[in-house]
């Protein structure tokens, strides 16, 4: 198993900050026209298991990988010196230039890799200066003295080389660069007359080539030079015999090399490869000590890029066991310093001058050290580090892609042919069958491409832009319309403010579109839900300050029964690539089998979940992403119980009780309520017996029983509890059957948390007057806009028709659970921009922050104290507030009393004992 470092999220995030290109300029983007990438220095052990995570990282970069090679200097010193360091052979080569001859090795080591189609075709880098001096180089191998032919044998073998470059006999060379080109061509080519070049043509060329020219003016072994590029390139043949001086050798290599990567990335309007490069090419050079020559090398790099003064994109990265025994002034920082090591270089950047001492390049940084496997912090550890190694480079501007030019003369023919009713005909064709696909919008509407239309009719995706799914609910509509018309608020606000981070939250519903022929009955909790997160998104945008970050609201859609919600995690993870200001989800409904799958897509795509109504006790096991505002069903089967108790004592009940559930395979909500509503039951000495019941519709595989009509005449006559742990729409279907087989003799009836969605609908209320029951419910109950809180006084600004219409509107506590989670959020990123000011919004690092959220910390939310106790693995709140609401006819429901922490109000006498936080 891979070694485990502490903070290795952090060293991932500044990796994929230095190998990102900015879309316009280079590096750092933070100081506008100082360009430089610094030289990474990594000091400490443990550096093979680190590299090898490094280059998972980078290999695995989306949208495409990055280039990467790594160098084993230890390995590459070793076999110059058994190849080179004989003195009995001819080919000995003393110390210096043994270190010159390292440093060809490895540039051409990086260059093949450089300019393979390891990374594509449209990636690969022309080493044409570095090919020429390498092949200058490798041309002659002894220190003896040149005969008189040798200037001209020279010119000859340059002329082949030449040949040899044309794309014609692309063939002949080796598949990966042109420092392979042996400047030898075949006795065919002259009778084809590709070969007819005379020597003055050649003359010529060597004047206008631009390597040729390059050579001439680059700033190294000048002193020397006879002046002609003849005379330089015989030097180059025989440097040993010229006296050359080794080190100024390799930094003409150096800065060929430098030089043919600035020019592979010099953006031109008419240059569409250099716009494909996103991503700057990594060199990492492991194991670096006086031993092999490593210091020396990458001091070799930052004298070059001295001399030169020009910004070059390359990443070098080093790695040594020992702390560096001169890094100017620069200590070696930790990952985890404040302010952040790389905001320190670029501090550096801005204030330096023209002179610019070696050091200056440098950014030492220790290599963190490893989590033992049972230490407390190694899954945190371990899952941040997973989520940061998956890195994000920009994806390259659409009109650079080889299909444009394609496409643009494809249409010019079709002009020129006369086919243009033959195009828009089929153009049409193409608008229909999109429209189909993305529920009836055209390509030109914001949403269409995010949002789509499944088989069963329904419509899911994401909604930035205000798309209501196919809904033809008005108050749904405007609420998203609402959202929508915040969201470019928030837009506005943080372009007039770039102070003002950007953050963005998915909020994920199930119900906001049904499948064809069926009736969404659960519309009006969905919209209330979006309800709670604009107020909370409203009371955002009014606030003001640096440090108050500017926030959307995505709606997004995945189907009834949530079955859908991994298709919309892979939509939201596309638009993460393009949006970096996505950091969360909010909402997710119904405790189904297709809501876990969507738990663990979002946890693959790394974002950190805080769930609205969920409850089923086995979801936070699902992911170290998960977080929800809600109790578990345990905790609420253990209010159910003392409540019942309750009754049992004031002589209201028998000690009996009938927990009826739902025999949907797929429904773990209501399997889960039933065992855990039994147990305690039973534990408080009650008679259980259990009923299960099939739905309508019913899910496939579901087993054959009873239907709500039966369950509902059954109840009849029962002297118990009637305890339902079922979906809202069939306790309706069973208070129908109830209302007319006994309606005048009725039983007692307490639903689970479901039930509340019944609660909430004023015109279903209405319905049965003669049947009164209660249910359990996440917050305090009965409220409306008039109430005075944050939540409902925003409401009443932002849905003025909404309250005017339903006295008691978010009475069932959906608006309220969904406002208190957007402000989970808030207040994580309020403190992690307090605590750690420099650490950018990334979801882990906002992951990281709502654990932090206990204590003097916790949040005093509309649904009651949000407290997660402070252990790494509790992301469900302490103690949370559960309330018995009592309906009777269309009247308002009435609290009967509640259990749990909600400011300084202590629950009822009759509640069972408080959560403790885990130790």
């Amino acid at each position: 198993m891979a070694p485990v470092f502490a903070h290795a999220d952090l060293l991932f995030q500044l990796l994929g900050k230095l190998v990102s290109r900015p879309k316009k300029t280079e590096l750092p983007g933070e100081v506008p026209r100082r360009d430089g990438i610094p030289i990474l220095s990594l000091v400490g052990d443990h550096q093979d298991a680190l590299a090898e995570q490094i280059e998972q990282a980078l290999n695995e970069a989306e949208p495409r990988a990055v280039p990467y090679q790594p160098v084993d200097m230890e390995r590459e010193w070793d076999k110059v010196v058994d190849e080179r360091g004989d003195e009995q052979a001819a080919n000995y080569l003393d110390p210096a230039w043994q270190r010159a001859e390292l440093c060809r090795r490895i540039l051409v080591e990086l260059a093949s890799r450089y300019s393979s189609d390891r990374y594509g075709s449209d990636r690969r880098v022309r080493f044409r200066r570095l090919g020429l001096v390498n092949w200058l180089l490798e041309l002659s191998d002894t220190a003896q003295e040149p005969d008189s032919q040798h200037g001209r044998a020279v010119l000859r073998r340059l002329r082949d080389r030449e040949l040899e470059r044309r794309r014609f006999f692309g063939f002949m060379r080796s598949p990966s660069t042109e420092v392979a080109l042996q400047g030898t061509v075949p006795w065919w080519a002259y009778i084809l007359g590709l070969h007819l070049l005379p020597v003055f043509w050649f003359r010529v060329w060597r004047g206008l080539g631009r390597e040729f020219r390059w050579l001439l003016h680059q700033p190294y072994m000048a002193p020397a030079d006879p002046g002609t590029f003849i005379g330089f390139a015989v030097r180059l043949t025989q440097p040993r015999w010229g006296r050359e001086d080794p080190q100024q050798i390799s930094k003409l290599l150096i800065a060929a090399f430098l030089q043919d990567l600035r020019v592979a990335y010099r953006r031109r309007p008419w240059r569409r490869r250099a716009h494909r490069r996103t991503a700057y090419c990594v060199a990492f050079l492991q194991g670096l000590s006086e031993r092999n020559g490593g210091p020396e090398l990458v001091r070799l790099f930052a004298e070059v890029r001295n001399d030169i003064g020009a910004f070059d994109p390359l990443l070098l990265v080093t790695s040594r066991a020992d702390d560096p025994p001169d890094t100017g002034g620069m200590r070696v920082r930790e990952l985890t310093d404040n302010p952040a090591p790389y905001d320190v270089w670029c501090e550096q950047v801005r204030s330096a001058g023209g002179g610019r001492p070696v050091q200056f390049w440098y950014l030492p940084v220790r290599i963190p050290a490893t989590v033992p496997e049972d230490d407390e912090r190694y899954e945190i550890q371990r899952d941040g580090s997973a989520i940061a190694r998956r890195l994000s480079v920009p994806r390259p501007p659409a009109w650079t892609r080889r299909a444009s030019a394609v496409v643009a003369g494809t249409v010019a023919l079709a002009v020129l042919g006369g086919t243009v009713g033959y195009a828009l005909a089929h153009r049409s064709d193409d608008r229909a069958d999109w429209k189909r696909q993305h529920c009836g919008l055209s390509r030109d509407h914001p949403d269409a491409e995010t949002v789509w239309q499944e088989k069963t009719g329904e419509c899911v995706g994401v909604s930035p832009h205000g798309f209501a799914f196919g809904s033809t609910d008005e108050r749904v509509r405007d609420t998203l319309a609402t959202i929508a018309e915040q969201n470019k608020e928030a837009k506005r606000l943080h372009e007039a403010d770039p102070k003002r981070p950007l953050v963005t939250l998915v909020h994920l519903s199930a119900l906001l579109s049904a499948p064809t022929g069926q009736k969404n009955s659960a519309l009006s909790y969905a919209r209330e839900q979006l309800q709670g997160a604009a107020s909370a998104q409203r009371r955002q945008l009014d606030k003001s300050g640096a440090a108050q970050p500017v926030l959307r609201i995505f709606p997004a859609g995945a189907g009834s029964g949530m079955r859908y919600g991994a298709d919309v995690a892979d939509r939201i993870e596309q638009m993460m690539k393009r949006d970096a200001s996505i950091v969360g989800v909010t909402g997710l409904d119904q405790s189904r089998k297709a809501t876990i799958t969507t738990i663990d897509r979002l946890t693959q795509v790394g974002l950190p979940m805080v769930a609205t109504t969920l409850s089923a006790d086995s979801l936070p096991g699902e992911s170290s992403l998960y977080y929800q505002v809600s109790p578990l069903n345990r905790r609420e089967a253990a209010v159910a119980a003392a409540y019942a108790g309750h009754l049992v004592d004031r002589e209201e009940l028998k000690k009996r009780v009938r927990v009826v559930y739902s025999l949907d395979p797929t429904d773990e909500y209501s399997q889960n309520l039933r065992e855990d509503a039994a147990a305690s039951f039973e534990a408080a000495g009650f008679d259980v017996e259990e009923q299960g019941y099939v739905p309508t519709p019913a899910a496939p595989d579901t087993p054959s029983g009873p239907g709500t009509q039966a369950v509902g005449q059954e109840a009849c006559g029962y002297q118990g509890l009637i305890f339902f742990a079922g979906r809202s729409e069939d306790f309706e279907s069973i208070l129908g059957a109830t209302n007319d087989t006994c309606g005048s003799t009725p039983p007692v009836l307490l639903g689970g948390d479901d039930v509340a969605r019944l609660g909430a609908d004023p015109v279903q209320r209405k319905a049965y007057p003669r049947v009164p029951y209660e249910f359990l419910d996440f917050t305090v109950g009965s409220t409306s806009c008039d109430d005075p809180s944050d939540l409902y006084s925003t409401m009443k600004e932002l849905f003025p028709e909404e309250c005017r219409r339903v006295k008691d509107t978010s009475l069932d506590g959906h608006a309220a659970l969904a406002f208190d989670a957007v402000n989970l959020y808030l207040n994580a990123i309020s403190r992690l921009k307090d605590t750690a000011p420099g650490v950018p919004l990334t979801p882990s690092a906002v992951w990281h922050a709502l654990s932090q959220i206990h204590g003097s910390a916790a949040l005093d939310g509309e649904s009651g104290l949000i407290d997660f106790g402070g252990a790494v693995d509790q992301r469900v709140p302490l103690d949370k507030l559960i309330s018995v609401q009592r309906v009777e006819g269309a009247q308002r429901p009435e609290q009967l009393g509640f259990c749990g922490k909600r400011g300084d109000k202590e629950g009822a006498a009759w509640c069972p004992p408080a959560e403790k936080p885990r130790r």
